[in-house]
């Protein structure tokens, strides 16, 4: 026998719960206002640096007299999804953002994020060959800044900031030391093509 659960969720853009909810929990309306203006903001932000992809962001009030802000972007860049390169089998990049904003004191709130970014990628063509690689990254950065340009300008300059040092990570860890790896077990054809006939023996 088999059940099917299904866990309530609500849409960011129409605030409603899917299914419905009798006593769920709603966002304040100041704080349901900054929750539909990151939405448009950060839609904005995907396309520009995602091409493409889902975003989607939620907001709700902490015990601590703040807010919790949650950025959440999933990007399908394989073959038959949204990518544009063409060149994946099947590939996705998750990007979590979580910002805890603490209470305003004296133009001043502390701000800290923690970022997630999941990623797979497969291959499967005649000079690749099949390949496949998955990882997670994650880091966490903590800045009390003035709330005079508002929330969400200081929101949005961590997780750019983030985002930059996460795909550096990435570049570096999974695709820099594979590539190292796979060259050193197999080189290209054209270093193999340089070595002495001897060595090849």
């Amino acid at each position: 026998m088999f059940f099917t659960l299904y866990v309530p969720c609500r849409s960011p853009w129409s605030n409603k719960y899917y299914p419905p909810l009798e006593d769920a929990l709603y966002p304040s309306s100041e704080l349901r206002k900054l929750e539909v203006e990151a939405n448009e903001v950060f839609a904005i932000y995907r396309d520009q640096y995602y091409e493409g992809g889902i975003s989607s962001v939620y907001m709700w009030e902490d015990d601590n007299e703040g807010f919790v802000a949650c950025f959440l972007i999933k990007k399908d860049g394989s073959k038959t999804g949204q990518g544009r390169r063409g060149h994946l089998q099947e590939g996705a990049w998750d990007a979590i953002h979580v910002i805890e904003v603490g209470p305003e004191e004296e133009s001043m709130a502390h701000y800290c994020l923690t970022s997630t970014i999941m990623l797979s990628l497969t291959t499967n063509d005649e000079s690749s060959g099949t390949f496949s690689l998955s990882g997670s990254i994650r880091r966490q950065m903590n800045m009390d800044l003035s709330v005079a340009d508002g929330h969400l300008c200081n929101m949005g300059r961590m997780i750019e900031e983030m985002e930059g040092k996460l795909r550096n990570s990435l570049d570096q860890v999974y695709f820099g030391k594979t590539k190292e790896m796979v060259c050193t077990l197999r080189p290209p054809s054209e270093v193999v093509l340089r070595l002495p006939t001897a060595d090849l023996a």
